[in-house]
């Protein structure tokens, strides 16, 4: 009877031992999950379809283009940086970008090196002199309300070619300025319409990178809306409706997000 009692102690043990040792290895098995999990949260990339690219008032190609957004986001979530490049279906219009941001209470500030090499296909890409650069770099300020759903935002290209020619014949930079303001309107659970006015100018000279003189450049109104597709997942659409009282046109995009 004490040889049993021991066997079965013993066996109770190794099972106990044999439980823990399962635990352990699926405890360390749920932890390599999260931190896939993480490190694949903080990497990503997205495609997106568009049916033209408009950018704060400018018609920059008319062509269906494709975009992609490799892009890094810290843990909070604040910090985010990247690559964005975009190309149209006709092959003119190649953008390749670098960009970086950092957002906290509300405050965001955003660095773009936008190289859109469509108008300077002999450029060198890590050319940056203002009289030969397909470059020009962009810093962005802005901020969202809490209170309202009110973002404003004050963009300043501080480098590149956005260029003026002075009276002595010589080019310097415009540092052309674009002020946005943009409001929600409607916000449902499916879909959503914001509406969104901007405006440029120079300090430096009358004309700027928007247009030849101190205007208004960019108004109107963006539908958002989840489509189902097959019945089993959703996609979201935006449709952009643009009008640029300075450069006299308007332009209607629809984007979709792939992934």
């Amino acid at each position: 009877m004490k040889f049993l009692n021991t066997a079965l102690a013993l066996v109770c043990f190794m099972a106990f031992q044999q439980l823990e040792a399962q635990e352990d290895v699926r405890s360390s098995q749920l932890e390599i999950a999260d931190s896939t999990a993480q490190e694949q949260q903080a990497f990503d990339f997205n495609v997106r379809v568009k049916t033209m690219h408009l950018w704060k008032g400018l018609r920059v190609t008319d062509a269906p283009v494709v975009d992609v957004d490799l892009n890094y986001t810290s843990k909070d979530g604040r910090f985010k940086a990247g690559l964005w490049g975009g190309a149209g279906v006709t092959g003119y219009y190649t953008e390749f970008d670098y960009y970086a941001s950092y957002s906290y209470r509300g405050f965001s500030l955003s660095v773009w090196d936008i190289n859109n090499s469509s108008d300077f296909p002999d450029a060198d890409i890590f050319d940056y002199d203002r009289s030969t650069t397909s470059h020009f770099i962009d810093v962005t300020l802005g901020y969202q309300f809490k209170s309202v759903p009110l973002k404003l935002s004050w963009s300043t290209i501080v480098q590149g070619r956005d260029i003026y020619v002075t009276d002595s014949g010589n080019l310097r930079n415009a540092f052309s300025n674009y002020v946005e303001a943009s409001y929600k309107l409607i916000q449902k659970r499916y879909w959503s319409i914001s509406a969104f006015a901007g405006g440029a100018f120079s300090f430096k000279s009358a004309s700027h990178f928007y247009g030849d003189k101190p205007n208004v450049t960019n108004l109107g109104v963006i539908y958002t809306k989840e489509v189902m597709v097959l019945k089993k997942f959703s996609l979201p659409f935006a449709a952009t409706a643009m009008w640029n009282p300075e450069q006299e046109y308007g332009a209607i995009e629809v984007a979709v997000t792939l992934f």
